[in-house]
C-alpha cells in the first residue's frame, strides 16, 4: 500500500493547504447549533478527500461529519474511511493553530489506518495498525510522566450534562493533575502520541474525532477503550486514552 499512502499523505496536505487559503480569502460560515460551526473549508476538505479515496478504494465505504455515511460495496475486504474534514473548527475560524484534519480506516470495527494533520503547525501525524505511529516520519513512543507532573487533555461534550465536566475538574484537582483544553479533540489525541500532553478524557467523542487518534496512541505504547463497542461508528462513546500507567491509576475514577 505504499503508493496509496503517498498519494494519501499528498492528498490529505494539500486539503490543508486549501483551507488555509479558504480562510484567508474569507470563510462562509453556518452555525449548526451551540458554539458549533461549519465553514465552506469543512465541505470542500471532505468532498476533495472523498474524491480521492474513492478512485483508491472504490469498494470502500465513508463516514464523514459533514455528510454523513455511505455505504461501500459489500465484500469482506471492504472498509470505511472516516473523515472529519476540520477538527477544531471555532480554532480554525479564529485564526488559532489548533485545528486538524482526521482520517481512518475501519475494517471489521478495528481501526487500521490513521491520520492526523495539522496545517498551521506542519504536523502530520500518521500510524498504521502493527507498525508504528509518526510524527513527520519520526517513530513516536509514549514516555510516563514522573509522578505529580501529569498534564491531560480533556475536552467538554455537549452531549453530556455541563455538571459532569465541572465533576471531571474536580476530580483531576483532586489526583495532583493538570489538565489543558484546546478544543480539538483530533489533535489532542495526536498529542497525547507525541507527548505533549500525557492522556485525553472527554465523556463523549464522534468517531471521526477519535479514531485516528486512538490508533496513534495504540500503536505509540498507549492505552485506548475499545471505542467501536455498542455501535461507536455511529454513535460515539467515551474516550479515556494515555500513557498506560496513568491510564491505570486514572481509570477507575474517569469511568
Amino acid at each position: 500500500m505504499e503508493n496509496e499512502y503517498q498519494i494519501l499523505e499528498s492528498a490529505i496536505k494539500k486539503a490543508g493547504r486549501r483551507a488555509q487559503i479558504i480562510r484567508q480569502s474569507g470563510l462562509s460560515v453556518t452555525v449548526k447549533g451551540r458554539q458549533d460551526f461549519v465553514s465552506e473549508a469543512d465541505v470542500s476538505v471532505e468532498n476533495e478527500l472523498k474524491e480521492v479515496i474513492h478512485a483508491l478504494f472504490p469498494e470502500d465505504g465513508f463516514l464523514g461529519e459533514e455528510s454523513g455515511l455511505v455505504l461501500g460495496t459489500v465484500t469482506k475486504k471492504s472498509g470505511v474511511w472516516v473523515i472529519d474534514p476540520i477538527d477544531g473548527t471555532t480554532n480554525y475560524l479564529q485564526g488559532m493553530d489548533y485545528w486538524c484534519i482526521s482520517v481512518a480506516y475501519v475494517i471489521n470495527d478495528v481501526i487500521q489506518l490513521g491520520f492526523v494533520y495539522a496545517p498551521d503547525r506542519d504536523e502530520f501525524f500518521f500510524a498504521q495498525r502493527g507498525k508504528g505511529a509518526y510524527l513527520n516520519g519520526a517513530s513516536l513512543t509514549i514516555q510516563e510522566p514522573e509522578k505529580g507532573q501529569a498534564i491531560i487533555g480533556v475536552g467538554r461534550s455537549n452531549r453530556r450534562p455541563l455538571q459532569a465536566y465541572f465533576d471531571l475538574l474536580v476530580v483531576l484537582d483532586t489526583n495532583n493533575v493538570e489538565h489543558r483544553r484546546f478544543g480539538a479533540g483530533a489533535l489532542m489525541l495526536a498529542h497525547v502520541a507525541s507527548g505533549l500532553v500525557h492522556g485525553y478524557f472527554e465523556s463523549h467523542l464522534n468517531s471521526w474525532d477519535a479514531l485516528a487518534g486512538l490508533l496513534l496512541i495504540e500503536e505509540a505504547g498507549g492505552r485506548v477503550p475499545n471505542f467501536l463497542e455498542n455501535d461507536g461508528l455511529l454513535n460515539g462513546n467515551p474516550v479515556w486514552a494515555a500513557s498506560s500507567q496513568l491510564w491505570l491509576d486514572l481509570n477507575y475514577v474517569l469511568n
